[in-house]
This record gives structure tokens, C-alpha cells and sequence, in this order.
């Protein structure tokens, strides 16, 4: 595959840009999604039944906000609730983050180095299965075709997000609520210009956009 430029700059302006538009919308977005997962770091009395639910509630999650994101870069916006029912793809969703998860944990006991590589080379895995409707094993496949030759800019969009993410972190807390879909939208787009498909500017913010559409 020929080697492509990472438009990172351009991805986040992207995602501050949206996010400024409907900011409400992403700030609720991202708060029903953060306290779903929270619930999946938590203890209960022996320590284990909250991180055995953890893996279940994010691939829950993915599932919604990331259909949210690529139905609102197409131009479909959404409505928040849409988060809790987007089932269609739990399963492989749930299984990918496993085995991905799995092999970039091998990566990285045997070096730092290959896990960072395995992270970026898989990194694209999840959102195949949600917008082409892929098995495991060709998302997995796609998502190293996508990333050849491009993992050292991959790799500083990686920084620039968790550089996003720690500043929100920093901003009493509640900057979090902003970064995440910040993030998010920045993802959608790099992802989506990898395919050549450019945001659609047909979603207008939300006081002046028509009822929205549900599953």
C-alpha cells in the first residue's frame, strides 16, 4: 500500500470543531459512556465481578458511540440514546477487543516496541466490524492494510490524542467530557480520509437540525 499522509492537525480541528457545534450533545455523549465504563473498573467485595464486567460494558459502549460518530460524520445525526441499543455487532465487537487485546498484551511482554506497532497496526479493527459489518479476521486484515506504512504517524496521532486526553483530565476533571469526543470525532475522521471519504457538512448544530433519526 502506498505510503499516506495522516491529516492529524486537520482530524482535530475536525473533532473541536463538532464538538463546539453540538456541544452539549458530545458532552452527554461522553458522560453516559464514561460512567457506563467506570462501572467496569470498580471492586465489589472479593474485587473481581466489576473487571469481569469491564470488557462486556466497553465493547457495549463501542458499539454505540462509535456508530453515533461514523452515522454523524456521513451527516445522520443521532439521537444519545442510541448509545444503549446498537447490538448488531456486540459479539465480534466484544470478541476483536479480546484478541486484540491479547495479542498487543504478547507484544508488549516481549518488548515495548512491538506492542506499539501491534496497537497501530490493529488499531482500526473495531470500527471496521461496525461500519462494513466485517468478521474478526477481516477487520484484522483490513486494518493492516490500512495502517502499512503509516505507523509512525499513526503513532503521533496516538500522542496527540492522550496529550487531548490528559489536558482534559487536568481541567478539574470535567475537561474529560469535552476530550473524549474530541477524540473521538478525530478518530472517525482519520479513519474515514483513509477511505477517501470526506466529513459530510449537512449536520447543522442541534437547535437548528430536524428531528433525528433512532435505530
Amino acid at each position: 500500500m502506498p505510503t499516506q499522509h495522516v491529516a492529524t492537525s486537520q482530524a482535530f480541528r475536525y473533532g473541536w470543531a463538532e464538538v463546539k457545534k453540538n456541544f452539549w450533545y458530545f458532552v452527554g455523549l461522553a458522560a453516559i459512556v464514561l460512567v457506563i465504563e467506570s462501572v467496569g473498573t470498580g471492586y465489589d467485595d472479593d474485587g473481581t465481578l466489576f473487571n469481569i464486567l469491564g470488557p462486556f460494558l466497553s465493547a457495549w459502549m463501542a458499539c454505540g458511540y462509535l456508530t453515533i460518530i461514523l452515522d454523524y460524520y456521513g451527516g445522520t445525526m443521532r439521537e444519545i440514546t442510541d448509545v444503549f441499543t446498537q447490538f448488531t455487532q456486540y459479539w465480534r465487537v466484544l470478541g476483536a477487543t479480546i484478541v486484540v487485546c491479547i495479542i498487543v498484551a504478547l507484544g508488549f511482554i516481549a518488548l515495548v516496541i512491538p506492542g506499539i506497532y501491534l496497537a497501530l497496526r490493529f488499531m482500526f479493527t473495531v470500527p471496521l466490524i461496525i461500519d462494513k459489518k466485517l468478521d474478526i479476521g477481516e477487520a484484522m486484515k483490513q486494518s493492516t492494510a490500512m495502517t502499512d506504512g503509516i505507523k509512525w504517524s499513526l503513532f503521533g496521532f496516538g500522542l496527540t490524542a492522550l496529550g487531548v486526553i490528559i489536558l482534559g483530565a487536568i481541567c478539574l476533571g470535567v475537561g474529560i467530557f469535552v476530550a473524549m469526543p474530541v477524540v473521538w470525532l478525530a478518530f472517525v475522521y482519520l479513519y474515514k480520509t483513509l477511505h477517501g471519504v470526506q466529513p459530510s457538512a449537512s449536520v447543522q448544530p442541534m437547535a437548528q437540525t430536524a428531528a433525528s433519526p433512532t435505530s
